[in-house]
């Protein structure tokens, strides 16, 4: 009952806003609909499908939308020959190997880093064509933003975000922490968000923002920890940047731009499928193992990612 009518709110209010003309984007708009519906799926869906579904959507979108790093690499690098694509391939496996080794050897700095940088590339992803400088300012708004992400997504799915840090780390982490860290992030960006919008620097509709976050608060209250992170990772980051790495690559979005981005990534999704796959075989019968791997993995694939897209948007 209660999903259902925090549905029901939701909806109400996204008809008020486009009625308004209140969304900048048709993506926002499309996205926010989207969230919306994946709202209503977790009245219906319990929460073993929830998670499967979830899971699918993050080792077919998600990991999808890093998988052409190195051709994105190549396309602004100014080594063409092939001795320079070698030498790109070999850094950025290289680069993976010791970032999934760092959450073996060094898990509480590897964890930390991963949500440091995600925070960072999260909150650059949704507020790159928003902000008009890129400096320091810019970065630290864009790291703030995306801990807000993850501090709300932790804040409201406590037991389960713990059960995953203490996999890693071995470090037991209370609501209370997850509480502190929310309020922490919420004031910091209250503060330089003020600051940037005062200036002049941000150029977004406050309202829309302030929505956003607010469907984003009801989708981590009421869906599980994976689902609710694969809404907003597939939905609000991965499917955007999809577009940005087209429009990059080959000038525009169009069903064949989007074919030639799947065949070029192809061979790099494979590879990462069958790594966690290997992983689910040795670990996937025991859950609280299982968490933690599968998020080091992400982590050991989406560093290098983040490394990419900020040559990429700067």
């Amino acid at each position: 009952m209660l999903k259902h009518n925090l549905f029901k709110i939701i909806l109400n209010l996204l008809n008020i806003m486009k009625s308004k003309g209140l969304f900048l984007t048709k993506y926002s708009s499309f996205a926010t609909i989207a969230t919306i519906f994946s709202l209503w799926l977790t009245v219906y869906l319990n929460e073993v499908f929830e998670e499967t579904l979830g899971y699918f959507l993050i080792l077919s979108v998600g990991i999808l939308h890093g998988a052409n790093d190195l051709k994105l690499l190549k396309s602004i690098s100014k080594k063409k020959s092939p001795n320079g694509s070698r030498h790109l391939f070999r850094n950025y496996i290289v680069l993976v190997l010791l970032v999934g080794a760092s959450f073996f050897i060094l898990p509480t700095f590897a964890l930390l880093a991963f949500v440091l940088l995600s925070s960072y590339h999260f909150g650059e992803q949704h507020w790159h064509d928003k902000i008009k400088e890129h400096n320091f300012i810019a970065s630290l708004f864009y790291t703030i933003y995306g801990m807000l992400i993850f501090s709300l997504l932790f804040y409201l799915n406590p037991a389960e975000t713990s059960a995953v840090i203490s996999g890693i780390t071995g470090i037991a982490i209370t609501e209370t922490h997850f509480e502190i860290l929310f309020y922490i992030t919420s004031g910091m960006l209250i503060l330089i968000g003020s600051y940037t919008y005062f200036k002049g620097i941000m150029s977004t509709k406050l309202i829309e923002e302030l929505f956003l976050l607010l469907v984003f608060f009801i989708i981590f209250r009421v869906a599980s920890l994976v689902w609710a992170f694969a809404i907003y990772f597939i939905l609000w980051h991965s499917l955007p940047s999809l577009l940005d790495q087209i429009q990059l690559l080959y000038g525009k979005p169009s069903m064949k731009s989007m074919k030639n981005y799947l065949a070029s990534s192809f061979v790099y999704w494979i590879l990462a499928i069958v790594g966690l796959a290997l992983s689910a075989y040795f670990f996937g019968n025991d859950k609280d193992l299982f968490l933690p791997v599968f998020f080091s993995f992400l982590a050991a694939i989406t560093l290098p990612h983040v490394l990419v897209m900020r040559k990429i948007l700067h």
